[in-house]
């Protein structure tokens, strides 16, 4: 197994078990990320797409690999978006 597999399966697990996670427990475990995530379940389900996206890069084609990709960034970003939980509307 080359260096590029083993860091990204080392990535794909990362992001799995935070993406998991968060959606088990509407934590991060990244410290650096709680102030700037507002919606941490979809940031994990991003995340899981994203794991999803890494690990079976390598056996499918960019088809399917691409949009699993996009599909997790654009649920992060989303999750960074908006209120934050208990902020009354301005």
């Amino acid at each position: 197994m080359s260096v590029f597999w083993t860091v990204t399966a080392v990535m794909a697990v990362a992001l799995g078990a935070a993406g998991a996670s968060a959606l088990a427990t509407g934590r991060l475990l990244f410290p650096w990320l709680r102030r700037s995530v507002r919606r941490p379940g979809v940031w994990g389900a991003g995340a899981l797409l994203m794991a999803a996206s890494l690990a079976l890069g390598r056996w499918v084609s960019p088809g399917i690999h691409i949009p699993l990709m996009l599909g997790g960034l654009v649920l992060v970003l989303l999750a960074q978006t908006g209120r934050a939980r208990g902020a009354s509307p301005e």
